[in-house]
């Protein structure tokens, strides 16, 4: 049962916390007014213990100011952005309904599988968003030259009315922004790259291109486009090793083929050079094929699909919107003592609010999770900012200094030496059990890092040899606070898998959390040494922690090799150039 309490934050009233990182909070939440108006709405909000942190808000300001100026029918939409009591928040709309990851889970599960028709029509809704995305200008008629870069079917979500939204533009980029990327890791999920920005290569639109291209190569087949472990699969994504459809028995009409074909060839200067060019292909392909899907048709395959979760959520919406806060008002004319009427009205997001509900029965026993984790990936923003957020198993990492007071900014990194391993047949059942409880505490490890901490414990002396156990301790530990044993952790992955680089980007993350910079830079030296993919921001870290201790000199040039491995770094360059500029006054 959740503990959370229904709180009111400015004028909204927070009901329930749907997921939590390590930089902000989701919350469903809902907005009244006069003759008893009330809206359903999604709150981000950043926590307020790093409300002081600039750089930080500076990227969650970058993020509300990019979301708010998209306005389209298949791009979620931004309401208000503001700041109360010195925290920052978004309002955000709230949606019913599933992402397409989750939709194909259940088709499988349901032998309900998505019609290529349908399949075809969720593209070009995604095409057509990302269109608009791409094209959009500023005010003043700039091209912003947005890219989106983790478009994924966690990404996509689509309500049960057989509306289609493109979600989560919190590591999307804009030319203009400047905020400072998380380093040691690839930004968005490794599975859904483009090639070149799987080779850590400067990327531009055409990248969501491509992976818009394995969204309809996932929905049309039901077969996932790259299998394996994630360096395996990081390495068929660089060469664009594509299972096509003809080679695996997968019988699409030949039109479809030539829209795979196209848009996800290798060379970006092959594929669509827009989404709008891809667009137009899928409406004609429909037409060829006399197909003739409507949002009404997919909210009726939706509504058959999730008729049980339905059923559900709706008797939890309709306890939660039973909710009120009992307030006290002051009667008209009448005054009272300065302080106490206005504290009253200065109630904090994070102070409880007496509450009472209409008689719900098992309000928080029904399946609670409606709203799709819109732009929830904080830590994992392509321009994010020096927080922790350990949690899924998703190939991304971010980061962010400033320059009077570096600082280490990435996220340990979610990807497993194990990760994606499937257990073959044989295995003993103790091992079974083990990677049963592994996967088990993969859940909590956002909510409840505790829970993970405790079912990755038992797994580890179910399976002490356990490199994928041992690592996602490693990340609960730095969840909760407890670096020395974090430390120890990962160390034991060490052991394990010496050569796998995000194990001691992680070392070097936590080493700079505990304010050991000499130890970080020997982690981050190693990392560079194994030369990943994400070198140019392993390279970035060690500069950070390299300036913490005085060495600019060697800072400087570690930011210059960064530029050499990536130009398109502006995270680097920007602070290559502070550096610099600090050096010539100082001479």
């Amino acid at each position: 049962m959740s503990t959370f309490e229904p709180m009111r934050f400015g004028k909204y009233l927070l009901l329930e916390k749907v997921a939590a990182g390590g930089m902000a909070q989701l919350f469903r939440a809902k907005i009244t007014g006069v003759q008893g108006f009330e809206k359903f709405i999604a709150i981000k909000w950043i926590l307020p213990h790093l409300a002081t942190e600039k750089e930080l808000v500076n990227s969650f300001i970058d993020e509300a100011k990019l979301a708010a100026l998209l306005n389209h029918q298949n791009v979620v939409q931004i309401y208000d952005f503001g700041n109360i009591k010195d925290t920052y928040f978004i309002s955000m709309e709230y949606l019913f309904g599933k992402d397409i990851r989750r939709i194909l889970e259940k088709s499988t599960e349901k032998g309900l599988p998505l019609g290529i028709e349908y399949a075809l029509y969720i593209t070009s809704r995604i095409c057509s968003g990302l269109d608009y995305a791409h094209k959009l200008k500023d005010f003043q008629g700039n091209p912003l030259h947005i890219i989106h870069r983790d478009v994924s079917p966690q990404n996509i979500f689509i309500t049960y009315e057989g509306d289609i939204k493109i979600v989560d533009f919190g590591i999307a980029k804009a030319a203009s922004q400047s905020s400072l990327t998380q380093v040691g890791m690839i930004k968005g999920k490794v599975a859904y790259m483009s090639p070149e920005q799987a080779a850590g290569k400067n990327i531009d639109h055409r990248s969501d291109i491509f992976a818009t291209g394995i969204l309809l190569y996932e929905m049309a087949t039901n077969k996932r486009m790259f299998t394996g472990d994630t360096l395996h699969i990081l390495a068929q994504v660089r060469e664009a090793k594509i299972p096509w459809p003809e080679t695996v028995k997968c019988d699409l009409p030949q039109k479809i083929c030539d829209i795979l074909h196209r848009s996800l060839t290798k060379e970006p200067d092959d594929r669509y050079q827009s989404c709008g060019e891809m667009l137009s292909d899928i409406e004609e392909c429909l037409i060829e094929l006399s197909m003739r899907p409507t949002t009404h048709g997919l909210a009726q395959y939706m509504k058959k699909l999730f008729e049980e979760e339905i059923a559900a959520e709706s008797e939890v919406m309709r306890a939660v919107a039973a909710i009120s806060v009992e307030e006290e008002l002051e009667p008209a004319g009448v005054s009272q003592p300065a302080g106490k009427s206005q504290e009253k009205k200065r109630v904090m997001a994070e102070e409880k609010v007496p509450v009472k509900r209409k008689k719900q029965g098992p309000l928080y026993t029904a399946v609670a999770a409606i709203l799709v984790i819109i732009g929830l990936v904080f830590a994992f923003w392509y321009k994010g900012k020096p927080v922790l957020v350990p949690g899924k198993d998703v190939s991304t990492k971010t980061t962010q200094p400033s320059v009077s007071q570096p600082s280490v900014g990435t996220a340990p990194a979610k990807i497993s030496p194990a990760d994606s391993v499937k257990i073959p047949e044989g295995v003993p059942e103790s091992l079974k059990r083990a990677k049963a409880l592994e996967s088990q505490a993969k859940e909590f490890l956002e909510t409840n890092p505790q829970k993970a901490k405790t079912l990755l414990l038992e797994a580890i002396k179910l399976d002490p040899k356990s490199a994928d156990g041992h690592f996602h301790l490693g990340l609960a530990y730095a969840k909760i606070k407890d670096y020395p044993k974090a430390i120890e952790t990962y160390q034991k992955v060490v052991e394990l898998d010496p050569q796998f680089p995000n194990i001691y980007f992680n070392l070097g993350y936590v080493y700079a959390l505990s304010k050991d910079n000499a130890k970080a830079e020997e982690m981050y030296s190693k990392v560079v040494k194994l030369s990943p993919s994400y070198l140019d921001e392993a390279l970035f870290n060690l500069a950070m922690v390299q300036v913490r201790q005085g060495k600019t000199k060697q800072s400087i040039e570690n930011l210059k090799q960064a530029l050499e491995v990536n130009p398109g770094n502006t995270m680097a360059k920007e602070y290559l150039n502070k550096l610099e500029r600090s050096s010539k006054k100082n001479k």
